[in-house]
């Protein structure tokens, strides 16, 4: 405090000076800070994102938002609004019981409220409907109830011993660059897009501290199952692999690409039962990666011991097959799980967009579960689909791809 008022007698003294002086002297410039905001919260987005179509006819936004509590005394989180940033338009609002489902501490809790110094994030889904302008920037508006402090003009009392404190920021440009278009990376009918886009699905969330950084490599993840022709995901005994439609299935490549990495050696898991020794190494079991060029690599991870038909190095056109789905790695049953991200790290990149460039939607499954006769309900979206990416518990039908390498 003495050193702040020490500077303010200076320039105090100075402006004095300068008034008393000759008429052509330069007026000081005014003090830049006279609208700074006392915020408690930071606010920045983690990544840059990318919109994309969704198979549900809308333009979708997903990134989070880090929110970091900078006081000692705890923040209550009231309310939040995506704004365009050049307009200032809403384009989306959380608040109430939507709160805690659309936050999470950080380690993963879902909350409305941080302690002091403590962190977490705002998953956010901006959804677009058809014609709607796209921004080039985001920005967010965040109130929140704290302690008592010194009241400025977005700080407003509100119950006793406690102020509701409006700030805005975490501005966030747009990627420019539209998400990449791909071919599916499986074929035939009946493929249901378990755990998928956007909203609380576990790949959605699964943000894992990685060499010191926090990822979201699972960001648009889908788990692929697929059904017979009765609606059965497995028949007779589901702890066995091979009573599963998926398993067998051929993973292929959803473009030309060049193969990056390669596992090959992990045995399968039994289904029904969640493994117990997952570590980061096993975790998606027999995988691999593809070069899709642009920054994007493709994954695909479970996949059958033995059945990888490609090596490190190894160029692949679209449609060719790379393996078989199986049952390895941390996995409950057999299933292909594929997500595009910005690294070759499964774990250790960021989850980017894509669309699939031609599929047919059947509809959505209700009350789906890893197992059993699925039922599937009409949607307004049903049909054929052009550059959309699946949402999550979609049915569609992939068409016939398969190329021998």
């Amino acid at each position: 405090m003495r050193h702040f008022l020490m500077v303010l007698l200076a320039l105090a003294g100075n402006m004095q000076a300068l008034a008393a002086g000759p008429q052509n002297q330069l007026a000081p410039p005014a003090y830049a800070g006279v609208h700074d905001q006392n915020t408690p919260l930071l606010l920045s987005a983690t990544v840059r994102p990318t919109p994309f179509r969704g198979a549900d006819g809308r333009v979708h936004i997903d990134y989070e938002l880090l929110v970091i509590n900078a006081r000692a005394t705890p923040a209550k989180l009231v309310s939040l609004e995506v704004l365009d940033a050049a307009s200032g338009q809403v384009l989306g609002t959380v608040s109430g019981s939507e709160l805690a489902r659309n936050f999470s501490l950080m380690g993963g809790a879902a909350s409305d409220a941080l302690d002091g110094a403590q962190a977490g994030y705002f998953w956010i889904d901006v959804v677009l409907e058809p014609g709607q302008a796209l921004p080039k920037a985001l920005s967010h508006r965040v109130v929140s109830a704290t302690a008592e402090m010194r009241l400025t003009p977005a700080v407003k009392a509100t119950s006793e011993g406690t102020v509701q404190i409006t700030q805005t920021g975490g501005t966030v440009a747009l990627n420019q660059q539209p998400a990449l278009v791909l071919g599916p990376p499986l074929e035939g009918t009946g493929w249901i897009a378990f755990n998928g886009c956007c909203k609380e699905a576990p790949h959605r969330r699964a943000g894992i501290p990685v060499n010191g950084i926090l990822y979201v490599s699972q960001r648009f993840a889908i788990d692929w199952v697929k059904m017979d022709a009765n609606a059965q995901q497995s028949y007779g005994d589901s702890s066995k692999n091979e009573n599963w439609p998926t398993y067998g299935q051929n993973a292929i490549a959803v473009a030309d690409a060049t193969v990056v990495s390669v596992l090959d050696d992990l045995p399968e898991r039994v289904a029904n039962a969640l493994p117990d020794d997952t570590n980061v190494q096993n975790a998606s079991g027999n995988h691999v990666i593809l070069d899709l060029g642009r920054g994007h690599y493709g994954f695909y991870a479970h996949l059958q011991p033995g059945s990888i038909k490609v090596r490190v190095g190894d160029r692949v056109k679209r449609g060719h097959v790379l393996a078989r789905v199986g049952n390895s790695g941390n996995t409950t049953a057999p299933h292909l799980h594929f997500h595009v991200s910005d690294g070759v790290g499964p774990l250790s990149s960021q989850g980017l967009p894509y669309v699939i460039d031609a599929f047919s939607v059947q509809g959505i499954g209700v009350d789906v579960t890893e197992q059993g006769k699925v039922t599937v309900k009409p949607l307004p979206q049903q049909g054929p689909q052009r550059a959309a990416l699946p949402m999550d518990a979609y049915v569609v039908d992939f068409p016939s791809a398969t190329k021998k390498k």
